[in-house]
């Protein structure tokens, strides 16, 4: 940005001041436009059962209900909850749900016992 006659004086009269504004990236909103998107860890049991979760958003957090038998990638919307537009109104907020299995937990691996998925989840990827 040029701020002009803001400079240093020389002998051709006052400089320019010169700022240069670096925006980094925040450690988990991604700006879309006047969109933000959101990867929102969750865990099995507020996966499968469904749940009430709070989630940050811009403008402070909010609660958002997770739907029973959510699963990993879906993308649920939290209208008005992006960043303001020229024309007027506010962009979404784009919350992906992420489920967080731990790692090493042997309940978890006792609770599943012999239970096996029986789809084919990867059909339609040709594999």
């Amino acid at each position: 940005m040029r701020l002009a006659g803001k400079g240093q004086a020389g002998p051709g009269g006052t400089g320019d001041g010169i700022v240069t504004i670096t925006v980094k990236d925040h450690p988990f909103f991604v700006r879309e436009g006047a969109n933000i998107r959101l990867d929102l860890p969750v865990t099995l049991n507020e996966a499968v059962k469904g749940a009430k979760v709070k989630v940050p958003t811009v403008d402070g957090p909010v609660m958002l209900s997770i739907p029973a038998g959510s699963t990993s990638g879906k993308v649920m919307r939290l209208k008005g909850k992006g960043f303001s537009e020229k024309g007027g109104g506010r962009g979404d907020q784009l919350v992906r749900l992420m489920v967080d299995l731990p790692a090493d937990d042997d309940a978890l691996v006792a609770l599943l016992g012999e239970w096996t998925d029986p789809r084919a989840v990867r059909a339609d990827l040709g594999v």
